[in-house]
């Protein structure tokens, strides 16, 4: 396939955790759809959640409802690679935007194996174990930058190889806090966990002594890159004066992994929203299993 991972990149994905940028549009069209999508997520006839009981989380999943937003999780340039890695059939099961405004804080240093921080719940059950990586089970994750990001507008930032050991425990609940958001320090430097405080749930503080590694990694508008969510990652402040950085996440899983089981409700960052509306979407292979609900 035209964008598979190579042997050599799939070698560099399972030591460092993430990989990348990937080239998933030009960077003028990227540019130039921004605004007709920021004018289309204004329309929320069709969004799966509710605005008002929402609050931080009603944004999510805009991709069932947004044209542009549905052809960007199935567009190959992801998928291919995505499934490089996961293996052919594939479901994009959650996305979000991640928006940096001149003087926002960086994202403070986190890992996920359950992506439950927050919540305390996962919304992820494997029910085999995985071809390539059998020890483990981690979403995948495919940041693409609509604007440019770089070390001064919100880069990302990986701790490499951090995957393999578990430095947070993302299964204990946390107490979220408005009133945090641009008020932390990490190491002198503005970061926080949009409410959240990280420490609440470490289980093995090492990891503190290594962000002297740190890879920061620019990409420009309309590029992409791959990380496993259980690699410690952050992102730089936003110290422009002027200069927005935007991104959008897609998260991706095997058809054999039950999504959000028994559950009716997602509730994170001070917000609730029924999962009524929601569904995994197939981006790539089939599905043979059954778990999950097919979309309405």
């Amino acid at each position: 396939m035209a964008f598979d991972l190579t042997p050599s990149e799939l070698d560099r994905f399972d030591r460092d955790g993430f990989i990348g940028p990937f080239d998933v549009y030009s960077r003028q069209e990227s540019l130039d759809a921004l605004p007709r999508l920021r004018q289309a997520l204004l329309d929320r006839m069709h969004a799966p959640y509710d605005l008002e009981s929402g609050g931080n989380i009603a944004n999510y999943d805009r991709h069932l409802d947004v044209p542009f937003l549905a052809r960007h999780v199935r567009r190959p340039q992801i998928v291919q690679r995505a499934a490089s890695v996961l293996g052919p059939d594939l479901y994009c099961w959650r996305t979000e935007f991640f928006a940096k405004f001149p003087g926002d804080e960086g994202t403070d240093w986190h890992q996920s194996r359950n992506l439950a921080i927050g919540s305390g719940v996962a919304p992820l059950a494997a029910t085999e174990p995985h071809a390539r990586y059998p020890d483990i089970f981690m979403t995948l994750a495919v940041w693409t930058a609509l604007t440019d990001a770089t070390a001064e507008v919100s880069c990302m930032q990986f701790l490499p190889g951090s995957h393999r050991r578990q430095y947070i425990d993302d299964l204990k609940a946390m107490s979220w806090d408005q009133g945090r958001v641009n008020r932390s320090l990490r190491n002198g430097e503005k970061r926080g966990l949009f409410g959240y405080d990280i420490a609440e749930i470490e289980h093995d503080r090492s990891w503190r002594g290594r962000t002297g590694d740190a890879v920061s990694v620019e990409l420009r508008a309309g590029q992409c890159l791959l990380f496993w969510e259980a690699t410690m990652h952050g992102s730089t402040p936003n110290i422009s004066r002027s200069e927005l950085r935007m991104a959008f996440v897609a998260r991706y899983v095997p058809t054999s992994v039950r999504i959000y089981p028994g559950q009716t409700e997602l509730a994170e960052y001070g917000g609730q929203v029924s999962l009524d509306r929601w569904s995994p979407v197939l981006v790539s292979g089939v599905d043979v299993h059954g778990y999950n609900r097919s979309p309405a």
